[in-house]
């Protein structure tokens, strides 16, 4: 959501978005994990659920036994929020971490990231619940105002549209460099803003950090070199936005990552 914040102490001034990763409102993971829409009563059992020590041992053992992660369909409402929430704050880290290491990107071609935000729950049980698991975490982010690289064909001249769509390829293959790999890329987590001072009168930013992996999670660079090829970043770009333009930008692989001969077969 964009946000306008007047703190000249911290020099926070305009317009600025934040971004919440809040369970209760995670509407696309309550419909992919089949779980009920939040209402108050719910949130009211899971503090009680949270303040009976269920909300950590129940964390622990998703964390630790692949049988309880398995187990989602016998799941009550306070087990569910909790799923949740451990999902969310892991989405959360993962992004934080994205933009630690996208640092001499920040403002360039990805928004400046400007402060981690912790928004504390409401009390809504006689005892105070355990704060970690009540309140909403999220980050404070430059706001760019533009619009989705889905929606190029209509908002610039096409002879601007191949630039643009290699602008939004050499993101992607700058966040390779730091070693990032992005399972989630789509073309609307591309903003393009016009801006008189940028080659060929546009600039690009990518937002969205949430679903990464990272370079040092892989065993070896033959390891991380084969997830990138499955994964082809570019190639959920270059691909979507060569068909979706009709002709007006021809996608060219940069064969930086190639699939092994078996993943090929």
């Amino acid at each position: 959501m964009v946000v306008r914040i007047s703190c000249p102490n911290l020099t926070l001034e305009g317009d600025m978005v934040l971004k919440l990763f809040d369970r209760r409102f995670a509407t696309q993971l309550r419909e992919d994990d089949n779980i009920r829409p939040w209402t108050p009563e719910i949130e009211r059992a899971y503090h009680q659920f949270v303040n009976d020590g269920g909300a950590s041992r129940f964390i622990a053992d998703l964390n630790n036994d692949d049988d309880t992660a398995q187990q989602g369909e016998t799941w009550n409402s306070s087990q569910d929020e909790t799923y949740l929430y451990d999902t969310v704050s892991d989405l959360y880290q993962t992004e934080i971490e994205v933009y630690d290491a996208l640092e001499d990107m920040q403002g360039d071609d990805i928004p400046q990231l400007l402060a981690y935000v912790i928004i504390p729950g409401v009390k809504l049980t006689e005892k105070e619940p355990e704060r970690r698991y009540i309140g909403v975490s999220g980050i404070l982010l430059q706001y760019v105002e533009g619009f989705p690289l889905t929606n190029l064909a209509d908002h610039t001249p096409r002879e601007a549209w191949q630039s643009i769509c290699e602008k939004a390829i050499q993101i992607l293959h700058r966040m390779s460099d730091h070693g990032i790999l992005n399972e989630d890329v789509k073309t609307r987590s591309f903003i393009v803003r016009k801006e008189g001072s940028a080659e060929g009168g546009y600039k690009v930013f990518m937002i969205d950090f949430a679903v990464c992996n990272f370079r040092k999670d892989y065993a070896d660079d033959a390891e991380w070199n084969e997830e990138k090829a499955i994964q082809d970043e570019e190639g959920a770009v270059g691909l979507f936005m060569q068909a979706r333009l009709k002709g007006g930008f021809v996608f060219r692989p940069s064969g930086r990552y190639k699939k092994s001969a078996q993943c090929v077969e």
